[in-house]
């Protein structure tokens, strides 16, 4: 059963950016990838350290600044370096109902060790 909840509205979406967003008691990072909504779990998979204080964004990937893991914008695939497919991004499902992104909380995303309530 899904759990749709609000978490931006659409238009405070802009092409470049990561914006944070608090679903329930999960923080998750909304941004636009080739003109999809996608939502991710607002740690780096690294550290958890979140993305919406140390990330930036370049084009189609997504840096942490803490230690420079570099991330598909579009897929949350870890691109850096060496190849880590286990340390890809939580994704989150999206839809977008009357201008508002809602993210599926039912479909926690594998390996997510639940909310988030403080960071390192």
């Amino acid at each position: 059963m899904s759990d749709w909840q609000p978490a931006i509205r659409r238009g405070e979406l802009s092409e470049q950016g990561l914006h944070a967003a608090t679903v329930g008691d999960h923080k998750v990072v909304v941004l636009l990838a080739d003109g999809e909504i996608v939502a991710y779990r607002d740690a780096c998979p690294h550290e958890g350290f979140p993305l919406s204080k140390f990330a930036e964004r370049q084009d189609f990937v997504i840096m942490c600044n803490k230690h420079l893991w570099e991330f598909d914008t579009g897929t949350g695939e870890h691109i850096s370096r060496i190849p880590r497919p286990q340390c890809n991004l939580k994704r989150y499902p999206t839809r977008e109902v009357d201008g508002m992104v809602e993210v599926d909380l039912s479909a926690v995303p594998l390996g997510d060790p639940g909310p988030i309530t403080a960071y390192g």
